[in-house]
C-alpha cells in the first residue's frame, strides 16, 4: 500500500506486514509506529470504541515514567503530544530535588484521550483498524503466520505483534464475587492462552487492581486539601524542534485558554496539533496544552478506615485465597497498606477529576478487593467521603502474562519466530512502561519483516533501554514498574535531553520527519557549542563553567545522583510542588546564549552543571561498552562451557544473553562466571564485535 490506502485483505495471499492485536497504549504505539515506518499494518481490537482507555487513573507521567513518554516523543511516539492537548492539571514531581529525578506527570480527561487517540489512528496512512477479537494464532514450523479472530475471519501477517494487556483469562473480584473480564464492562480473551501454550509459552498469573469511583458532587471538599497544577507546565512533548524555533517556545501574556509554558517563552501556533489534513469540517480533538487546568484535592484515612479494613480482611478476594497472581509492589490495595505498614495511622489519598465533562473522581491509593458492602463503610471513613455516591466499585483483575525472559532485546519471541509481545502481556504495569515496549515491538517487526538488523536501545541511552532489558533479562514475578533508581546512568537521562539521546535511533528507522530530524541536529549542534564555550570562556575568577557552578552553591540532592526512593505514586505525588522553578542564572552571560531557545538554555545549563558527575557516568558506559561488543552465539553450549557452576548454567541456558554485558546482569551470574564464558568465547573464535 504506497500509497497508504486503507483495506480488510483475507487469505494467505494477501498478507499485512504486521498486525497488531490489542489497541491499549502498547497497542496504539506499535500500529502508529509500524505505519509511520511504511509497513501495512491491520490493527485489531475487541472493542475499537475502548481504544487508549485509561483503565486506571487517566493520568500520565511521574517518577522515571515521564522521562519515558519524552523518549517516546522522541522516537516519534504519540503519548506525548496525545497527553499535552488532553491534560487538566500538570505537575512536576520532585521539583525540590535534583533535574535527574524531575518528573513531569498530567492529570489528563480520560475520554478525550481516547477519542483523540483513536481518530489518530484512524488518520494515520498504511493503518487498518478493525473490530473483532483475536482467539487465536496460525503457525507455520516454527514462526506465526498470522491469527484467528471471533468472528471466524483469518487474516495473515509477515509479524505479529500481541498486546493484551489484562484480557487474557481475565477475572476480576469484588470479594467472593467473579467474574470474566479485563476492565469492568469489558471481555475477556479466554482462548489465546491456549495458543501461547501451544507453541510451548509459558505462562503466569499476575493481579492488579483499581480504585472506586465517585460523584464528584458528593465530596465534601471543606474537609480536604486542595492540591492546583503547576502555573508553569512541563510539556511531555518537543515542540521547538516539531514545529520550529519560532513556534517551540512560547509565552502568552493575555488570552483566555493560553498558558505560560516551562518549556516555552514565545508566542506558539499550536494548531498544527489539532488540524486534520484533507478533511474540511474535521479536527483532531483537544485544547491548548496547559488551559484551564483544575484541581485535584488530599484526603487521609481515618482510624475507623483501618478498623473496618482489619474487620474485613478475610472477606478480601486477596487474604481470603481466591487470588493466585501476584500483586504490584508499588500500587498496593487498602488491605495490603493496613496489613504490611501497620504502624501507619493514616493512608493519604488523592481524589482526581476523570475529566472536564464528567462528574466522576478517582480516589488514587484506595484500590481495594473488598465486598462492595464493605467498599461503602470504607469509602463512608474518610474525611470528605462521607456521603460519597459510588459510581463504580473497586475491584481486582489477575490475568495472564509470560514471562519477559522468554524474549530476545528486540521482544521478538525466542519460541516463535515473528511473534513479538509488548505491555502488560511482559508483566509490566503502566501506560507508560506499555506505551515503550509498544513501540519498540512495532518497530521491530517492521525491521523483522524487512530483514534488518533490530532496533535495541542500551541502558546507557535511556529508560525504556532499561526497561526492555530488565525485562528480558531479569524477568519479574510481579508487576514491573519504572523507577529513577532501576538505571544506573540516570543522570544521563533528564528529560530534556530525550530527543538527543534518541537521534540516531530516529533517524535510522525513519521515525521522525525530515524536517524535525534537521531541527534537532541543529538543536544537538547548538548544545555541544554552548556547552564547550562555557568551559573554555574565561571571565574574572576562571571561567563561565565555573561560574555557572558556584552561582548554585548547593550540592546536587543525593537523589539526583543515587536515584530517588522506590516509592508509591501517591507518595511521589505529595512530594511534587506546586510549580516548576527555573535555575536563577548568574549575570554576565554571552549574548548568544541568552538568545537561544529555553531548551536548548536549559540543557547547556543542566551539563555544565553536573560536568563531573555526567562525565563520571560516561566512564562508567564506557568501561562497559566491551562487553556490550561482545557477541554470545545464540546456539552457545553452556553445559560445555569448563568451570561454570550450575546455576550459571541453567540461568545462562535459560535468558541466552545476546551479549557478554546481558549475562552479567543475570541474577546469580557473577564476574567468574564472565571470564570462563569470555574464555570460551575466544576459544571458539566466533564471537563478534558491534
Amino acid at each position: 500500500m504506497a500509497n497508504g490506502l486503507k483495506e480488510i485483505k483475507l487469505g494467505k495471499s494477501r498478507p499485512y506486514d504486521v498486525i497488531v492485536c490489542g489497541a491499549g497504549h502498547a497497542g496504539c504505539e506499535a500500529a502508529l509506529a509500524a505505519a509511520r515506518m511504511g509497513a501495512d499494518v491491520l490493527m485489531l481490537s475487541g472493542n475499537i470504541d475502548t481504544i487508549a482507555q485509561m483503565s486506571c487513573n487517566p493520568a500520565i507521567g511521574g517518577q522515571a515514567k515521564g522521562q519515558m513518554v519524552r523518549e517516546i516523543d522522541a522516537l516519534g511516539g504519540e503519548m506525548g503530544i496525545n497527553t499535552d492537548v488532553t491534560a487538566i492539571q500538570f505537575r512536576l514531581l520532585n521539583a525540590s530535588k535534583g533535574p535527574a529525578v524531575h518528573g513531569p506527570r498530567a492529570q489528563c480527561d480520560k475520554k478525550a484521550y481516547q477519542f483523540r487517540m483513536k481518530h489518530v489512528l484512524e488518520l494515520q496512512p498504511h493503518l487498518t483498524l478493525f473490530q473483532a477479537m483475536v482467539t487465536g494464532l496460525i503457525f507455520e514450523g516454527d514462526a506465526v503466520v498470522g491469527v484467528k479472530t471471533s468472528l471466524d475471519l483469518e487474516f495473515y501477517g509477515k509479524a505479529v505483534v500481541v498486546t493484551t494487556g489484562t484480557f487474557l483469562r481475565g477475572l476480576m473480584h469484588i470479594g467472593r464475587n467473579k467474574n470474566e473480564g479485563g476492565r469492568l464492562g469489558d471481555f475477556s480473551a479466554n482462548s489465546l492462552s491456549g495458543s501461547f501454550i501451544e507453541a510451548g509459552i509459558e505462562l503466569q498469573r499476575l493481579k492488579t487492581g483499581t480504585p472506586p469511583r465517585i460523584l464528584g458532587s458528593t465530596i465534601d471538599f471543606s474537609k480536604c486539601k486542595e492540591q492546583e497544577g503547576d502555573s508553569r507546565p512541563t510539556l511531555f512533548a518537543f515542540y521547538d524542534t516539531r514545529f520550529g524555533q519560532e513556534a517551540g517556545l512560547f509565552h502568552v501574556e493575555h488570552g483566555e485558554g493560553q498558558t505560560e509554558g516551562a518549556n516555552f517563552d514565545q508566542k506558539a501556533d499550536f494548531s498544527p496539533l489539532f488540524h486534520v489534513e484533507h478533511r474540511p469540517g474535521q479536527e483532531l480533538l483537544g485544547w491548548m496544552p496547559g488551559a484551564k487546568q483544575v484541581s485535584c484535592w488530599i484526603t487521609d484515612t481515618s482510624t475507623d478506615t483501618a478498623r473496618i479494613v482489619r474487620e474485613n480482611l478475610h472477606l478480601s478476594a486477596m487474604y481470603a485465597g481466591e487470588i493466585e497472581g501476584v500483586g504490584p509492589r508499588y500500587c498496593p490495595s487498602i488491605e495490603d497498606k493496613f496489613v504490611r505498614f501497620a504502624d501507619k495511622v493514616s493512608h493519604r489519598l488523592f481524589l482526581e477529576p476523570e475529566g472536564r465533562n464528567t462528574d466522576e473522581w478517582y480516589i488514587n491509593g484506595l484500590s481495594t478487593s473488598l465486598p462492595f458492602e464493605v467498599q461503602i463503610q470504607v469509602l463512608h471513613s474518610i474525611p470528605g467521603l462521607e456521603h460519597a455516591a459510588l459510581l463504580r466499585p473497586a475491584y481486582a483483575v489477575e490475568y495472564d502474562f509470560a514471562p519477559p525472559t522468554q524474549l530476545h532485546p528486540s521482544l521478538e519471541s525466542k519460541k516463535v519466530g515473528s511473534l513479538f509481545f509488548a505491555g502488560q502481556i511482559n508483566g509490566t504495569s503502566g501506560y507508560e512502561e506499555a506505551a515503550s515496549q509498544g513501540l519498540v515491538a512495532g518497530v521491530n517487526a517492521v525491521l523483522k519483516v524487512r530483514g534488518e538488523p533490530p532496533f535495541i536501545l542500551g541502558r546507557h541511552e535511556g529508560y525504556i533501554g532499561v526497561l526492555v532489558d530488565d525485562l528480558v533479562t531479569k524477568g519479574t514475578t510481579e508487576p514491573y514498574r519504572m523507577f529513577t533508581s532501576r538505571a544506573e546512568y540516570r543522570l544521563l537521562f533528564n528529560h530534556g535531553s530525550a530527543e538527543l539521546r534518541m537521534l540516531e535511533h530516529a533517524a535510522k528507522h525513519g521515525l521522525v520527519p525530515q524536517e524535525r530530524l534537521a531541527r534537532i541536529r541543529e538543536k544537538s549542534r547548538l548544545v555541544l557549542k554552548l556547552t564547550e564555550l562555557f568551559e573554555q570562556k574565561r571571565v574574572k575568577g576562571g571561567t563561565l563553567a565555573e561560574k555557572v557552578r558556584r552561582a548554585f552553591t548547593e550540592l546536587p540532592d543525593k537523589a539526583a545522583v543515587n536515584g530517588c526512593s522506590e516509592e508509591g505514586e501517591g507518595t511521589a505525588i505529595e512530594n511534587g510542588v506546586s510549580s516548576s522553578p527555573r535555575p536563577q542564572l548568574p549575570e554576565g552571560l554571552p549574548a548568544e546564549f541568552l538568545a537561544l531557545p529555553s531548551p536548548v538554555r536549559d540543557e547547556v545549563i543542566y551539563r555544565v552543571r553536573y560536568r563531573g558527575y555526567l562525565d563520571r557516568e560516561l566512564r562508567q558506559v564506557e568501561k562497559m561498552r566491551h562487553l556490550e561488543n561482545v557477541f554470545v552465539p545464540a546456539d552457545l553450549d553452556y553445559g560445555a562451557v569448563q568451570g561454570l557452576r550450575a546455576e550459571s548454567r541453567q540461568k545462562l541456558a535459560k535468558i541466552r544473553p545476546a551479549t557478554l554485558a546481558q549475562a552479567q546482569r543475570i541474577s546469580g551470574v557473577g564476574p567468574a562466571d564472565i571470564s570462563l564464558l569470555l574464555v570460551a568465547l575466544r576459544a571458539r573464535g566466533g564471537n563478534a564485535a558491534r
